[in-house]
């Protein structure tokens, strides 16, 4: 009996209320494998000279609605993706996109899937990709996800692989998966970062991952001899007021080439047999790459959202009471305050004199609203002397001497008949 009455009161409470979420920023992008080259081949000051992201997809939401999304088999960085229409005339063609409300609401090609809508930006990409002498990946995946619905923003973004085989064999890595998640209700934000990876196999040894806080027992040491550094991967949430970011840097393995080269038995043969033979310039055709970075599983999601606040008419006034005016008092003197009865406890303001407005004087004939007077005189002065000055003119011209003959001179009154 007891449980059936905690029952009841459970159902007969009310739920608690969510509010509606307003402005919102969404963002999610996935790439399960990076390749970031370094060398010297090419003379840019930054490094990686070269980067190259495979199924790689990224989404962008917000409250316009606005909605951006892109997916790509083999996509080589925002300066190359994005920016070759500016530079080339034409568009990187390996990827998909859509947006909204612009267009198209959806684009698909092999291995590739992009949309877009009001509500929610999707990218798809997942192929079995090969870089010759570099990595074999298959069931190579990533997807990214942004939507927001009346209570809730969320991003999500996912790389997975089943196996992925580096430097020909060298270094296998299976069971690869990483997820990031960041949700925004308007009041707070919420995300959740993680990975995993089954194994790790290094010159035919297996490494098993039993948990991912730490690198296997032994690995590191494995890959010392190569010139492989290993950098275990890092999952994280931060929170900030109703925004949330969820990040997960994947597994990077850094490969020094020129130890590489050396423990494969290559070094030897190209620096003795064909450096002297170069020039100078053109050694570094020889080794092309200093360095090698392969990033392993790299996904970020970002929600931040805002409640909306609907407006709310102010509370009305309480209504006052009207106060009765005591009743008057003999001693106060009569006509302080013309108009209105004293009030008990309110000193009377004292009377004003009332001071004349400059604007209310007798007006003068000389008196044009932003206008001196003695332009205005000036202006009269001048226009009398013009008038004066044209009349004699016209005498001078048409009267000013006798007509020889003894005939009349000046202008004839034409309004009179001969």
């Amino acid at each position: 009996m007891r449980y059936a009455l905690v029952l009841l009161l459970l159902l007969l409470s009310p739920a608690p209320a969510r509010a509606d979420i307003g402005g919102f920023t969404l963002s999610s992008r996935a790439a399960p494998v990076s390749v970031l080259l370094t060398t010297d081949l090419l003379p840019v000051p930054a490094e990686p000279q070269g980067e190259v992201h495979l199924s790689y997809t990224q989404t962008e939401l917000g409250a316009g609605p606005i909605g951006r999304s892109v997916a790509s088999s083999l996509w080589p960085g925002a300066a190359v993706g994005t920016g070759l229409p500016q530079l080339l005339g034409f568009a990187y063609p390996i990827q998909v996109n859509a947006a909204h409300p612009g267009g198209p609401a959806d684009e698909s090609k092999s291995g590739m899937k992009a949309s877009a809508n009001a509500s929610k930006a999707e990218s798809f990409a997942g192929a079995r990709q090969e870089v010759p002498f570099v990595l074999t990946a298959e069931g190579l995946a990533s997807s990214s996800v942004s939507t927001a619905s009346g209570s809730e923003a969320r991003s999500t973004a996912v790389s997975s692989a089943q196996t992925i085989t580096l430097l020909s064999g060298l270094v296998v890595l299976s069971g690869v998966r990483f997820e990031s998640v960041a949700v925004s209700d308007g009041s707070k934000g919420s995300g959740t970062s993680t990975f995993a990876i089954a194994e790790i196999t290094v010159l035919g040894q297996k490494f098993p991952v039993p948990s991912p806080a730490a690198p296997p027992d032994g690995l590191l040491k494995a890959l010392e001899p190569l010139g492989v550094t290993l950098t275990w991967p890092s999952a994280a949430t931060k929170l900030e007021g109703t925004s949330a970011t969820s990040t997960s840097r994947g597994l990077k393995l850094t490969v020094d080439v020129t130890v590489l080269r050396a423990e494969l038995g290559l070094g030897g043969i190209l620096d003795g047999i064909l450096t002297p033979l170069l020039p100078k310039e053109l050694a570094p055709l020889l080794t092309p790459l200093r360095k090698l970075e392969v990033i392993v599983g790299d996904t970020e999601a970002v929600a931040n959202a805002s409640a909306s606040s609907a407006l709310t008419p102010p509370d009305a006034p309480a209504p006052v009471a009207p106060v009765a005016p005591p009743p008057p008092d003999a001693a106060a003197p009569v006509g302080d305050v013309p108009g209105s009865p004293p009030v008990a406890g309110v000193t009377p303001p004292k009377s004003v004199t009332p001071v004349a407005n400059a604007r209310t004087r007798t007006g003068s004939l000389l008196d044009f609203p932003g206008v001196p007077a003695l332009l205005v005189v000036a202006g009269l002065g001048v226009a009398a002397l013009g008038a004066f000055g044209m009349k004699s003119f016209g005498t001078f011209l048409l009267g000013g001497a006798p007509c020889p003959s003894g005939h009349p001179t000046g202008v004839p009154d034409l309004r009179v008949k001969p």
